[in-house]
């Protein structure tokens, strides 16, 4: 390590309390995409920070009904010859439920050495990491080894709908050499990690009718068509009994992954018992023959979200519903285009009789994958290894979506991740938080990442 990013270090270090208070406005303005709450607001919160460190940030507004913005900001020197992309989002799920968080989500709160609330991890604080980063770069050299573009997307758990026509449409403002996604957790041993590709995903909801309200399943049932009984009938055309899909096309032109891929995904470190322990699992999802990490990687899924139908509460209801919904998720790999597999999942369902059900897709990812012997791998590596001060556990591709195939494949750019959260975090769910170690860490890593990619011109 060069003295210099030796002193940067240890700006970080003398600097953390400071960055970690002034990431708490972040985390206690809401921003909830799906119901549209607070986004606005939190942009604003977002685009000074960033003018703070001496980002130039722009809100863009991308179209549409809702025309959201995207937080865009840059800092560039005109003498380097490398450019940086970053890429995260500043929208958050819902908080619910409510009762379940051990303080309020929107009321960030530090304990044992950890922050608490919604966003903390995914993915504000992930994404504040980078701009407390170019602060210690610029407050030491005083200027940055390479340029650095950002960008931090207002719906991303929602599906992206709005950045994924944005970015292709406007390809020479976003144009760099490598791009990050800072998001996620890092391996389940404690060993940071670094992934080079992910799963797409297209998510659809159905709705079957019944009556035109609930009844009295004694004094009506049986004449009377129960829709949750026409959903069940239609999910169990979607399987076959080894966990495969059954919609005809479904696994077709699949890529497989590369011998470097399999070699790859066979050294990351998985422990089966404590796995299944930790989760209360006796055993896994067919097919039985296949890895665990294949399966999350390499494989297509078709995943029941949630159904919904009748009475649901304490005690009994004997009741006739009058409508079911299901949401489902069907997770996809490379080659396989959430558009085409909507097609073919229509196709399934005139072809087997449900003509009746209302079918609509929500949203979709495609699947992206970088190579994992890119020229750029081991300078990511190595910066991995200094701002984390353990080897990566290094991954092909993960089980998550994204809008990265926007990034990698629309415009053209390497895309990998290195998440800067714990295996822990609690994304989407009740007590989310990030550690504050693992925030530092990440503050470095993203530091020796801009001194890896000026190395060497």
């Amino acid at each position: 390590m060069n003295t210099q990013l030796a002193a940067i270090f240890g700006y970080i270090d003398g600097n953390l309390n400071r960055f970690v208070e002034e990431l708490l406005p972040l985390i206690r303005q809401p921003s909830i995409s799906a119901r549209w709450e607070g986004v606005e607001e939190c942009a604003g919160l977002l685009a000074a920070a960033m003018e703070q460190v001496g980002i130039r940030t722009h809100l863009l507004p991308m179209g549409g009904k809702r025309n959201p913005p995207l937080v865009y900001g840059e800092i560039l020197n005109p003498a380097a010859r490398k450019t940086l992309l970053i890429y995260g989002h500043y929208d958050v799920q819902p908080p619910e439920p409510l009762e379940a968080w051990d303080s309020p989500p929107f009321e960030p709160t530090i304990r044992n050495g950890r922050i608490y609330g919604r966003g903390a991890a995914d993915n504000k604080g992930q994404f504040f990491a980078h701009l407390k980063a170019i602060e210690a770069i610029c407050a030491i050299a005083g200027h940055l080894p390479v340029n650095v573009k950002l960008l931090c997307d207002p719906e991303e758990e929602i599906g992206s709908p709005s950045l994924i026509e944005y970015l292709p449409a406007h390809p020479e403002r976003f144009a760099a050499d490598l791009a990050i996604n800072c998001d996620g957790p890092t391996d389940p041993t404690g060993r940071p990690r670094l992934c080079f590709g992910n799963r797409g995903n297209f998510y659809v909801e159905v709705n079957a009718r019944g009556a035109n309200r609930d009844l009295h399943s004694g004094n009506f049932g049986g004449p009377v068509p129960n829709p949750a009984w026409r959903l069940v009938e239609f999910l169990s055309t979607l399987r076959h009994a080894d966990g495969t899909a059954a919609i005809e096309g479904f696994h077709d032109n699949i890529v497989p992954p590369t011998p470097a891929e399999k070699k790859m995904a066979a050294a990351i470190p998985f422990d089966e018992k404590y796995f299944k322990e930790e989760y209360g699992l006796t055993r896994f999802a067919p097919p039985d023959d296949v890895a665990f990490m294949e399966k999350v990687m390499f494989r297509p899924t078709i995943n029941i979200c949630g159904f919904a139908s009748g009475y649901g509460g304490e005690g009994a209801k004997t009741v006739l519903p009058s409508k079911a919904t299901v949401k489902i998720d069907m997770r996809l790999v490379v080659n396989q285009d959430p558009h085409d597999m909507f097609q073919k999942f229509q196709r399934h369902v005139r072809k087997h009789g449900f003509d009746d059900l209302d079918v609509k897709m929500l949203s979709f990812y495609y699947p992206a994958r970088t190579p994992v012997d890119h020229p750029l791998a081991p300078k990511i590596i190595e910066a991995i290894r200094q701002g984390f001060e353990q080897e990566p556990v290094l991954y092909p591709a993960m089980g998550g979506s994204f809008p990265g195939a926007t990034i990698s494949a629309g415009l053209g750019i390497p895309l990998v991740s290195i998440p800067y959260a714990t295996a822990d975090e609690n994304n989407h769910a009740p007590n989310e938080n990030l550690v504050i170690d693992v925030f530092r860490k990440g503050i470095r890593t993203t530091t020796a990442l801009l001194y890896q990619l000026a190395e060497g011109g």
